[in-house]
């Protein structure tokens, strides 16, 4: 393999989506090492086949599903703790590496890789994984993602199966997606549930968090995001009361806070 010891690696994030059967919610989120050991090598074998000069790659995976509302928070933790422990790893200095991190006495090897049991419900899981690309290789690798992957990333049966198996499962699709493709997913799923505005909020604040943005709910009331938290005026009516503690919820399982305006003005 090619040698990284004097090489910049740039994490690609990506993921793989798991649509379950009904029924077919997992027993456990994550799974123990010997069996994260063996899923990335399996991953890693759809990967070669779908995305050509990944050899160059090295590839860390979280062993283990989330809703992807933990996957799409400010800074997108689970995919950045992923790159940082690859990056502590003296073997991934020498040679793409492959490195699973699962759980080890019940833990995984970050809090931010630890799923949220309290988010699982969805048939529609994920599986976060990164590459890591040397420099003059990601915006190649990336756009091919970007291009090819929305129809031609369905994972492999042998990979479908070890996922039924090992999480207790029972899988209706099985495909590999890339960040932008899960976003565009949560954007579109938000957008048919009449919930626009409070996808443009969680749109600012995982992609321009410097940003400020100011959204008027379905019922007129008004939502602002500044500085890494989301504020809005008291509340007038039962109906109004009602839109906020939904968008309460789901901005907390986007790991965003929902505060008053007047404990925000300063």
């Amino acid at each position: 393999m090619t040698d990284h010891a004097s090489r910049t690696l740039n994490p690609i994030a990506g993921i793989l989506a798991i649509e379950v059967k009904p029924e077919g919610n997992p027993v456990h989120l994550g799974l123990p090492l010997e069996s994260a050991s063996a899923l990335v090598d399996v991953i890693s074998g759809d990967l070669l086949r779908l995305l050509p000069g990944v050899d160059a790659c090295g590839l860390a995976i979280a062993a283990a599903l989330y809703d992807q509302a933990q996957i799409l928070r400010p800074g997108f933790p689970v995919h950045a703790a992923l790159a940082e422990l690859y990056g502590q790893e003296p073997k991934a200095r020498q040679a793409p590496s492959l490195m699973a991190f699962g759980a080890s006495a019940g833990r995984m090897a970050k809090p931010e890789l630890e799923p949220d049991p309290r988010l699982i419900g969805s048939p529609f899981l994920v599986l976060p994984f990164v590459l890591m690309a040397p420099a003059e290789a990601r915006e190649r690798l990336t756009q091919h993602m970007e291009t090819e992957w929305e129809e031609q990333a369905l994972a492999s049966a042998r990979l479908a199966l070890f996922l039924n198996q090992s999480f207790s499962i029972e899988t209706e699709h099985v495909r590999f997606m890339t960040r932008n493709d899960l976003l565009a997913l949560c954007a579109m799923q938000y957008n048919q549930a009449d919930l626009e505005p409070l996808w443009q909020l969680l749109e600012c604040a995982l992609l321009s968090p410097n940003a400020e943005e100011t959204v008027r709910s379905a019922s007129g009331h008004r939502y602002l995001y500044r500085h890494g938290v989301v504020s809005t005026d008291p509340v007038k009516d039962a109906g109004t009361a009602q839109e906020r503690r939904q968008y309460q919820a789901v901005l907390a399982a986007h790991g965003l806070q929902l505060v008053d305006a007047q404990s925000t003005d300063a």
